[in-house]
């Protein structure tokens, strides 16, 4: 037999099986319903997250909204870098450099749930902050006489600009040592902000003040004035006047009258004073000495003359690059000129052109049309050089004039006695050139060819006279 412990362990185990066989079948159908309810719950529990995740995908945010001011002016996506687009936007403004741009407005953020149309790209929103936003830069404001004409970033750069216009306006290299060199026009600086578009570059600012400026003032009509004479006094045309006095009808003008007149004048001016140092020639001078052995207009070279050469310092004064004055400091003489030494001729022999010593120059060039001498019963005083009318007429040796009018059958005529005895006579002149007692020289002009008093045509009249009586010109002609 068993031992009695282990007896009562199989009696309990016994037992246990009977329940089991007993109550094994309601256990199971217990179980069956509990496990249906715990897959109910945890569908329902799947079901419910389902919903909860849908809902959160309609109505999370799904963007960024940029906000200025207030007001919303753009959706971007989250992962655009705002800042960056904005900082294109103020370099940019500054030109590409740092001219301390600022925007004044007030930027915001927030995250907001839009249509997907309605977000932008970068290049989009770019050109929408551009719009809205206002840029401020604080710059330096160049004066002139008080007047503010233009902005650049700062005073470096003012200095730096100034500094340019003074190089452009300096003599070139080796022209001499500058002295001084400044501006005419009071020049100031001052600061204030500005928008960035009114901020001109270093370029900009310099091709202005090497430009010109209108500048008005006032003119009071004075006694003879017209339009005409008043645009020409001041470099101005008639339009100019008009287009300044809109008020005016047609050419009338009152004495007292007050017109405005813009004139153009440079924005600023550059004086520069500099030392020019140079060598120079020094003319030589020329001595004549008279000499009986030499006929009348015949020289003679005794000595050559020849320059000397001098070292001479000057003040030169430029505006604009424009010499406004010139001065001597200092002269040097290095080297001293040799004086000419001429002998000229002053005696008179006239005789015939077969004697060989014709002294007198031709009036005018051309065909001899009448000669001296008889025409048949008449005596031709002189000869006729043809020439037209108004060609000029010149004096065939010096002389002093002794008439110069209108002589009956030789019309208008000049007379010039040339000393010794001689005389020339100039006749059917069209018109003079000079007056009695008038010293001329030979080859002047002394009246041009007409047809004045008794004549066929266009000619001159010339005649010749030696102590009175009447010499054939043909023979002291050169």
């Amino acid at each position: 037999m068993p031992p009695p412990a282990r007896l009562s362990a199989l009696m309990k185990l016994a037992a246990a099986a009977g329940r089991f066989c007993k109550e094994g079948p309601l256990r199971w159908k217990e179980m069956e319903g509990q496990r249906k309810k715990r897959a109910l719950l945890i569908a329902g529990i799947l079901a419910a997250g389902l919903l909860l995740g849908g809902w959160y995908r309609l109505t999370a945010p799904n963007a960024l909204g940029v906000i200025v001011n207030g007001r919303q002016v753009a959706t971007v996506t989250k992962q655009l870098d705002v800042n960056q687009v904005l900082q294109e936007i103020l370099q940019e403004k500054g030109n590409g450099s740092d001219l301390g741009v600022q925007v004044t407005d007030q930027i915001e953020y927030r995250t907001v749930r839009v249509n997907p149309g309605e977000i932008i790209d970068a290049r989009q929103l770019k050109n929408i902050l551009q719009g809205s936003l206002h840029f401020v830069a604080t710059a330096t404001v160049i004066t002139i006489d008080g007047q503010s004409q233009l902005l650049v970033k700062d005073d470096h750069t003012a200095a730096a600009v100034f500094d340019q216009l003074k190089q452009a306006f300096l003599p070139p290299p080796g022209s001499g040592v500058v002295q001084e060199v400044k501006f005419i026009e009071q020049v100031a600086l001052e600061h204030r902000q500005a928008q960035p578009g009114e901020i001109l570059s270093p370029e900009a600012a310099l091709a202005r003040l090497k430009g010109t400026a209108s500048a008005s003032q006032e003119y009071v009509v004075q006694e003879g004035d017209s339009l005409w004479s008043i645009a020409r006094d001041h470099g101005l045309l008639v339009d100019d006047i008009r287009a300044a006095n809109p008020e005016l009808q047609g050419e009338r003008l009152d004495i007292g009258q007050r017109l405005k007149l813009t004139l153009e004048q440079p924005l600023l001016q550059v004086m520069v004073v500099y030392n020019q140092e140079v060598k120079e020639p020094v003319p030589y001078a020329v001595q004549v000495e008279n000499n009986s052995d030499l006929l009348r207009g015949q020289e003679r070279v005794i000595q050559a003359g020849s320059e000397g050469e001098q070292q001479v310092t000057y003040q030169i004064v430029t505006r604009n690059g424009v010499q406004v004055e010139k001065k001597v400091l200092q002269q040097q003489v290095l080297k001293e000129p040799v004086t000419r030494v001429v002998e000229r001729g002053s005696r008179v022999v006239l005789a015939s052109r077969s004697g060989g010593s014709g002294r007198l120059a031709w009036p005018i060039r051309g065909p001899i049309t009448s000669p001296f001498g008889y025409r048949g019963r008449e005596f031709h005083s002189g000869m006729d050089i043809a020439g037209p009318v108004g060609a000029a007429v010149g004096a065939a040796e010096d002389g002093r004039v002794t008439f110069a009018g209108y002589e009956g059958g030789y019309g208008r005529m000049v007379i010039i006695d040339h000393g010794g005895g001689v005389v020339t006579r100039y006749a059917h002149l069209s018109g003079f050139n000079v007056r009695s007692g008038a010293q001329v020289a030979r080859g002047q002009v002394i009246g041009f060819v007409g047809t004045s008093g008794r004549t066929t045509g266009p000619h001159l009249h010339f005649e010749v006279l030696v102590d009175g009586s009447f010499r054939n010109p043909y023979g002291f002609l050169n």
